[in-house]
């Protein structure tokens, strides 16, 4: 009995030790396996954007809003949604003196509103993967009394209500398509009751800072209802192939298995992409001008971007020798 008894006693000693540590080998097999695929998860690629100045329709306004806070409402919006977006960090967001200086090199734009396929052609070559382009209907400040409403026409008096309206539409453009890929609209109102008003700061109690500051309100709300809406289309840009860097770059350095060419992010190259590294082998020149017609190169080899700053990339020798400073970089697929 005593013999069976231990025996028995064994026998539940043996269960509880295995049913306590049995669970151990899952629970690491589970963390094993979360690990695995946590470090198979790639960071997601933000797309590169450009936001260019505004379209101002006609609103039926007076001119004296046309300078609101001294840049204008076509370029303020603009630069409110540019804030916005990076701010919100779902996009790589270029700098309004690169788009500027690109839009005054070509001289795009100049004659008149920019449409989709000007848009597109203005992100290639900016490296951008997608412009937005949009134009703002309304920028109005209204005031209203007892005895009906004044409008916007430039009349002072004594007014129980004064309100500012904003509201503007925009367009995410694709580069590489030219397909318009979201269609956002937002509207703003901000409104202040009391107070004596004129919209010229005539009067005593109110000055264009007042003005300034409704309008302001308003635009803010509606540019942040389109800057949602964009963003909420990221997924749709995050689809479509990056584009490629349409500017070329020249080898500066060779080091090893290493070369670094001149340019970096702020012309559209970022890491993974391929160069093709060439070298100039004639130049066509115009023969009354002496203008470079065509430059006809030769392929020495290819890298592959590892490092992206601004001002220069670097990348590992994936084909070729014989690689020289001055060879012509051109990004490709």
């Amino acid at each position: 009995m005593k013999i069976e008894a231990r025996s028995v006693c064994l026998g539940l000693s043996a269960l509880i030790v295995t049913n306590f540590f049995l669970p151990t080998p899952v629970i690491s097999q589970s963390i094993s396996s979360q690990v695995q695929i946590a470090q198979a998860q790639k960071p997601v690629e933000r797309k590169r954007i450009a936001v260019l100045d505004f379209d101002f329709a006609s609103t039926g306004g007076s001119g004296f809003y046309y300078g609101w806070l001294g840049i204008g409402p076509a370029k303020g919006v603009s630069e409110l949604l540019t804030n916005t977006l990076v701010k919100d960090g779902s996009y790589i967001v270029l700098e309004r003196s690169k788009i500027d200086e690109i839009l005054k090199e070509q001289n795009l734009g100049a004659s008149g509103r920019i449409d989709a396929s000007t848009a597109a052609q203005i992100g290639k070559l900016l490296g951008a993967d997608a412009v937005i382009i949009g134009t703002i209907s309304q920028f109005n400040v209204e005031q209203s009394q007892s005895g009906g409403t004044l409008g916007f026409l430039g009349f002072g008096g004594s007014a129980d209500k004064t309100k500012a309206v904003v509201q503007v539409t925009a367009r995410l453009v694709s580069t590489t398509t030219g397909e318009i890929l979201a269609a956002a609209e937002g509207e703003g109102k901000s409104s202040k009751g009391g107070g004596s008003f004129s919209i010229f700061g005539v009067s005593a109690n109110t000055s264009s800072n007042k003005v300034d500051s409704l309008l302001s309100a308003a635009a803010e709300t509606a540019v942040n209802k389109v800057s949602g809406e964009l963003v909420s289309a990221g997924a749709k840009l995050a689809a479509l192939p990056s584009v490629l860097p349409t500017v070329e770059g020249v080898v500066a350095d060779i080091t090893g298995n290493l070369i670094t060419i001149n340019k970096g992010n702020e012309s559209g190259f970022r890491s993974g992409i391929g160069v093709s590294i060439e070298r100039v082998v004639k130049q066509v020149k115009d023969p009354q001008t002496g203008k470079v017609l065509r430059t006809i190169t030769s392929p020495v080899g290819r890298i592959e971007l590892i490092e992206v700053s601004n001002g220069y990339s670097t990348g590992k020798i994936v084909s070729g020798s014989g690689f020289k400073v001055g060879d012509v970089a051109k990004a490709v697929q």
